[in-house]
């Protein structure tokens, strides 16, 4: 039993625990805030998590939180970072638990870090996003959802893999038509209509790309804006619709959009100035290019030959087209010298459910060990609740056999009793205070042992005690007519045993009582006396009538 002062500590040490384990409102309150303005002011967000000491999150959960906000923040802030530092914990967190919403965000993260970590980590993010799908049944988030398929559109078209791409950008401008988020469904157009481009449907991408660029003139969204006219001059440049580039570069120039790279820029006015005839301009600027910070080379290469090719001069045009080519052949080399986007996420796919049947075995095995070991405990258990019944059955048996014999013997002579009482009263009364001692709960279980052992001793040595049989004999014989002599006389060969319950039934002792002297049961001590009683009936004597009449009696 717990004391009073155990229980006060104990409900001190959970409240300690439960209060102790909280992280602070503060910092939870920062969280919350840099959640919720993460999309719109994604600078503010990261200020806020970064005020942030990781050391003071108490929970696990929180922890996991924090890792996935700060890689959010850092991702919209274009901070690159590592899958395995921040968004890496928050997946294996949130998966473990099955906490499905959050595990599709982290998820989803993940997948863009990956991919934005090059082509080599295409398949690893696309496993993410297969996973995060997976776990976005059931969930009622059609936002995330969209954002999900829309992921998985991009990495499918890094990959090549187009049919897959077009596929999944649809399912993605469903979700966000369905919640009407104009700007999401607008971007899923954009990238929509870059792919279009790149299997050279020109007509399909300027009809999406329009349609994007019509919602950020709607919506005032200039960095949007500027990378679907980024596209559209493309397109103009490839389709040769030189008045529809001038007029998008002078839109461009409206809303100083040069963040895609000036030598991008300076080669499409170099193409733009040839068209006009200006071949000493056009090629100047492609020279002024070359000096230009973050220059692609190829993208110059293919201006040359449109520059060429404008000017008639086919030698110089057919030089730089095959200069232009072989930039795309190698491209393309690169590509194709990866393997197949879905033989990798095959592969990948096949390695993590190896890992997870290894797990489920490992689960399998530790929980056949914990079986065992629970069953070893209730095994040991029961053996001990069965011998604690059996020593409480015993304190029983002895209690009620105590009473029988403390009280008065109606059946047998005044003095027998008498004389009884003065063999064993002193042995009742020690009996009786161990019972009530081992009664008394407050004792621990080693004490209960000790006084259970203190009894069955005392009761051994009664069983055992020679002076007290003898005088218990003599007493019998001097108040009860010779009993035990006239036994010994008719049954000499009597077996110390059976003499021995003759000699307690004599004194007037119970069954129970007379069991326990003998270290039997009472059906055996019956038996006992019936044998005894058959024997004396062969003999046709008084002595044996008298002595099978004692043998009788209750």
């Amino acid at each position: 039993m717990l004391r009073r002062v155990d229980i006060v500590v104990l409900v001190a040490c959970v409240l300690a625990l439960m209060f102790g384990c909280q992280t602070d409102s503060q910092t939870i309150e920062s969280m919350d805030r840099a959640e919720s303005i993460m999309a719109e002011q994604p600078e503010e967000a990261l200020r806020l998590i970064e005020a942030i000491n990781p050391n003071e999150l108490r929970r696990k959960g929180d922890k996991a939180r924090y890792n996935l906000l700060y890689s959010e923040a850092q991702y919209h802030n274009y901070i690159d970072s590592d899958r395995d530092t921040l968004i890496l914990p928050a997946v294996e967190y949130y998966t473990a638990r099955n906490l499905n919403h959050e595990a599709v965000r982290a998820l989803y993260q993940q997948a863009l870090i990956l991919r934005r970590q090059g082509i080599d980590h295409l398949a690893e993010a696309m496993v993410a996003l297969l996973e995060a799908e997976k776990r976005l049944e059931g969930i009622d988030d059609v936002k995330l959802r969209g954002l999900v398929y829309r992921a998985k559109g991009d990495i499918y078209n890094d990959g090549c893999l187009f049919a897959n791409a077009i596929e999944s950008y649809a399912r993605a401008k469903e979700c966000f038509d369905r919640i009407g988020s104009e700007y999401h469904s607008a971007y899923t157009l954009y990238h929509m209509g870059a792919m279009q481009m790149q299997l050279r449907d020109f007509d399909r991408a300027k009809e999406l790309l329009d349609e994007a660029l019509d919602y950020s003139v709607k919506a005032d969204n200039k960095s949007f804006m500027c990378g679907i006219l980024h596209e559209l001059i493309d397109l103009a440049v490839y389709t040769e619709d030189y008045a529809l580039c001038a007029e998008l570069l002078a839109t461009f120039d409206t809303y100083d959009c040069l963040l895609f790279g000036q030598a991008h820029y300076m080669a499409i006015e170099a193409i733009l100035l040839s068209h006009r005839g200006d071949m000493r301009g056009a090629l100047a600027l492609i020279e002024e290019a070359k000096g230009a910070p973050e220059v692609e080379r190829a993208d110059l290469d293919f201006a040359q030959y449109v520059i060429y090719r404008n000017a008639g001069d086919t030698e110089q045009a057919l030089y730089w087209e095959e200069r232009s080519k072989h930039a795309q052949d190698r491209l393309m080399i690169e590509v194709l010298e990866q393997p197949v986007l879905n033989v990798q996420i095959e592969m990948l796919q096949n390695n993590l459910q190896a890992a997870e049947r290894e797990r489920q075995l490992v689960r399998q095995r530790n929980t056949i060990i914990y079986c065992v070991i629970i069953l070893a405990i209730m095994l040991v258990a029961y053996v001990i609740w069965r011998r604690v019944r059996r020593k409480n059955e015993a304190i029983a048996h002895y209690v009620e056999t105590i009473h029988e014999l403390s009280i008065a013997l109606d059946n047998v002579p005044r003095e027998l009793s008498a004389s009884l009482g003065a063999l064993y009263r002193d042995r009742f009364s020690e009996l009786n205070e161990l019972c009530d001692i081992y009664y008394d709960h407050s004792g621990s279980s080693r004490h209960k042992n000790m006084v259970f052992n203190k009894l069955t001793e005392t009761i051994d040595s009664m069983k055992n005690d020679s002076v007290r049989l003898a005088e218990l004999e003599r007493a019998v014989d001097e108040y009860r007519d010779g009993l035990v002599r006239r036994l010994k006389a008719l049954l000499p060969k009597l077996s110390e045993r059976d003499y021995r319950v003759a000699v307690y039934s004599f004194a007037g002792f119970s069954n129970r009582a007379i069991a326990i002297f003998i270290d039997s049961d009472p059906v055996s001590v019956s038996k006992i006396k019936y044998n005894i009683k058959y024997k004396l009936k062969g003999v046709e004597t008084d002595d044996a009538k008298f002595v099978v009449a004692a043998l009788s009696e209750k």
